[in-house]
């Protein structure tokens, strides 16, 4: 195994990500890659120690399988999760937010870490394809580029208390060298926090909050020191064990280290004598926190991975045997029978049940015809695929909050499809085999092909395909009516105070824009954005000039995040836009103008002819 490093694009920054990533060979004995773990975000020292782990674990590869694995075993059960040592919490900016009555759902981004306090009301925030509820007291967690929708579901205001923080941490490399790290807030809670007693916090914020902006020296320190003391208290009431079994923690490091290492020879005796324990108790423990046996949980890890790749993967049975553990395809067969009721090779043919946590993903399945059992899907979309789900029986769902884990576990579905880099896999994982589909490595086309071939429905992917590109001839054709020479078109996002310039990738119209109806970018987009690779550009008003087009597309993010009083039409710089003085500014729906799933391109495509076509005259 190996560490890889990746690289992506996100609102306009760029992100650097690990993961973990196994070479094997397939039937035909050539060599392919596997992704074992995503990490994340590392900083250099944390990833070349990972290096170093992966590179020992290498040389105990001929004893890990000869059942000697005792030193990683104790490693992964008894090795306590530790902060980075040093770290420091600096607060950046505070806020005081509120939403009316029955706001319209509303979509931010955080710039940096941020702690979210409910001072008030009630609502609900979405996030990582999770709901959670907004209630007085609690306190929600995001780290840096988070996306979340906010909305007030009471009747009363809902009051938040925004702060940004950032950590760094001495650096330990030699002189010459930064003093300071800046890395990711090593105290990030998991889940939401609910205070004891919020009553003191919310003093604390508040006055915290009137000494934001004030320059004073003695200020600037009581700042801190009511930060920490707010930080203090939220650590204080981060919930514990709750009081359970002494060892219900090293079980769970356990259940981590199994799904880690389930293709290898693991042994109960194994496991046991490294949690210092019986084999007999560790058994009653295991059962008691999972509700089967050791050996029975392994089996069925095992053969839920075996499902995943008899879908995902064009790898044959003896050969999947062999990357989940079982040296002897019949015997895995067997054990696959036992478990699933059918045989492998009649598995990939039966009728499938299917669960999609992306509401672009269930629009390829519901063009497909695939109707899946649960789904997130907008309203929006659920009006279009209103005939379909009307004759099928299909669950909307907003997110995997513990009453919807529950229910999709009770489902016991097939394939679960979601956008890797919007999901905690960790609870996706429970659910069953998973499609953890990398959206921002696959154009529009490779998208609905891919699931397609999934589904079993890659007749059904061409015939649309097919069908689209005929009604892009015909709105290239209406657009040719109305626009002359080179006009060009660029798209303007604006969410949270930032503004960025997006390009051909992805998301508010560009692949439409671009690549789909061929129309022009100004030569900035082209040369800074779309030939190289990038989703986004973050600019600034001042900027706004240099990305001047005949045409601007504006996907406006309208957040009680910014004052409402500084609008970008009021900006010096806005006028000198071409667009703007041409009168051909066209602000579109946000929500229809998000995705690149076959819906949403159909539903871009129709309003981009609508708005060119009905503000300019015919050159015929």
């Amino acid at each position: 195994m190996f560490l890889k490093k990746s690289r992506f694009t996100k609102n306009g920054n760029l992100y650097e990500y690990y993961k973990i990533v196994e070479t094997y060979k397939d039937e035909s004995g050539r060599s392919k890659h596997r992704v074992v773990k995503h990490l994340g975000k590392l900083t250099e020292e944390d990833a070349a120690g990972v290096r170093q782990v992966l590179k020992e674990q290498g040389k105990r590869t001929a004893e890990r399988k000869a059942g000697t694995s005792a030193s990683m075993v104790q490693e992964a059960v008894k090795k306590p999760v530790t902060p980075p040592p040093q770290q420091v919490a600096v607060l950046l900016d505070t806020q005081s937010i509120a939403y009316k009555p029955y706001d319209q759902k509303e979509w931010n981004v955080t710039e940096a870490d941020m702690l979210l306090l409910v001072r008030g009301g009630a609502g609900e925030l979405y996030m990582n394809g999770r709901k959670i509820e907004l209630v007085y007291g609690l306190v929600v967690y995001a780290p840096a580029g988070s996306g979340m929708f906010v909305v007030n579901t009471g009747s009363g205001m809902l009051q938040l208390g925004r702060m940004t923080v950032e950590a760094i941490r001495k650096s330990e490399q030699s002189a010459g060298k930064a003093p300071y790290i800046q890395e990711r807030f090593a105290y990030g809670f998991p889940e939401p926090v609910r205070l004891r007693s919020p009553y003191p916090v919310m003093q604390l914020f508040k006055e915290l909050h009137s000494l934001y902006g004030n320059g004073r020296q003695h200020d600037v320190f009581r700042r801190l020191l009511l930060f920490y003391r707010i930080l203090d208290i939220l650590l204080a009431d981060m919930p514990d064990n709750g009081g359970r079994e002494t060892g219900g923690a090293g079980i769970e490091q356990t259940i981590d280290f199994i799904h880690k290492h389930y293709r290898d020879a693991l042994t109960r005796d194994q496991l046991a004598g490294q949690f210092g324990v019986s084999p007999a108790h560790f058994s009653r423990l295991f059962r008691k926190e999972t509700g089967m046996s050791f050996s029975d949980y392994v089996l069925h890890l095992r053969i839920e991975k075996a499902k995943e790749l008899l879908l995902l993967s064009n790898s044959g049975v003896a050969d999947i045997a062999r990357q989940i553990g079982f040296e002897n395809a019949h015997y895995f067969s067997r054990k696959f029978k036992q478990i699933a009721g059918i045989s492998p090779s009649a598995y990939i043919h039966q009728p499938k049940t299917y669960v999609s946590l992306d509401a672009g993903m269930t629009a390829c399945l519901l063009t497909l015809g695939v109707v899946p059992r649960a789904c997130v899907l907008p309203a929006w979309m659920r009006e279009h695929f209103g005939h379909l789900l009307d004759e099928a029986e299909c669950i909307t769902i907003d997110g995997l909050e513990e009453q919807n884990i529950r229910l999709l576990r009770e489902m016991k579905p097939d394939l679960v499809f979601c956008n890797v880099h919007k999901m905690d896999m960790e609870p996706v994982a429970q659910l069953g085999p998973v499609a953890a589909i990398d959206l921002e490595a696959m154009d529009w086309k490779e998208l609905i092909r891919y699931i397609a071939e999934i589904v079993g429905k890659q007749r059904e992917a061409e015939a649309w395909l097919t069908s689209f590109e005929k009604r892009l001839a015909l709105a290239k054709q209406q657009l040719g009516r109305v626009l002359h020479g080179q006009e060009t078109f660029a798209i303007l996002q604006m969410a949270s105070g930032n503004m960025h310039i997006y390009g051909d990738l992805r998301s508010m119209g560009g692949p439409m824009l671009y690549r789909c109806l061929e129309l022009p970018p100004p030569a900035a987009v082209k040369e800074r954005i779309i030939d190289q690779g990038l989703l986004n550009v973050r600019i600034s008003a001042a900027e706004l000039p240099e990305y001047s087009a005949d045409h601007l597309i504006i996907v406006n993010y309208a957040s009680n995040w910014v004052d409402r009083d500084k609008t970008l039409a009021s900006h010096p710089q806005w006028k000198k836009f071409a667009a703007v003085r041409n009168n051909q500014v066209y602000e579109v729906n946000r929500e229809l103008f998000y995705g690149f799933d076959p819906l949403s391109l159909e539903l871009q495509m129709r309003e981009i002819v609508r708005l060119v076509t009905s503000r300019l005259p015919s050159h015929l």
